[in-house]
């Protein structure tokens, strides 16, 4: 967001919005945010908390344990906040896409926050379809890949870079690419 306020207040008449996205601000949102996501959890498990559930339904000679998530409602809460801070997240690198080749954070963002995207939009089917100790399985699958595939996309060309062009990570490689992208 402050480097699109940046690019916009360049712009005349566009002065007014960096007042907004001050480090104080951006603080300030980041605490905001958390809080409210800690709102949202602490409200879940204070109604209806996850319980051990003695499952005898998929083995009648074993008693499988399980973790019931208590409220669907809290965790469909819960999952749709982080849905729509991904989604905005997504949406705010995709406007910042266009920028000047110095501030190409944005098109790294954006592919990790797609990716992100899509494997939650794919865990929620496949949560309510898995049975009992599958879909904590997929839970962490779901976890995991999306926390992967956010490591690979952000820092995976920095890693490349690094190792296998290291001619181009010089501070003259990097500020020499300045052109703008249409």
């Amino acid at each position: 967001m402050v480097v699109l306020a940046v690019f916009k207040a360049s712009k005349p008449g566009g002065g007014a919005s960096l007042k907004w996205f001050g480090t104080v601000q951006q603080r300030g949102t980041v605490l905001v945010l958390t809080s409210i996501q800690a709102a949202i959890c602490t409200a879940w498990l204070v109604s209806s908390s996850p319980v051990p559930y003695k499952n005898t339904k998929y083995h009648n000679d074993k008693i499988v344990y399980e973790c019931v998530v208590g409220s669907t409602v809290g965790f469909a809460v819960l999952l749709g906040y982080i849905g729509l801070l991904a989604i905005l997240s997504f949406l705010l690198a995709f406007l910042a896409r266009n920028l000047p080749d110095n501030f190409n954070e944005a098109k790294l963002i954006t592919f990790s926050m797609l990716i992100f995207c899509a494997v939650w939009v794919a865990f929620v089917p496949a949560y309510v379809n898995s049975p009992g100790k599958y879909a904590d399985a997929v839970e962490v699958f779901a976890i995991l890949a999306s926390s992967f595939g956010l490591l690979v996309a952000l820092f995976g060309p920095k890693c490349y870079i690094i190792v296998l062009k290291p001619e181009r990570n010089t501070k003259k490689a990097i500020m020499g690419r300045g052109t703008t992208k249409s």
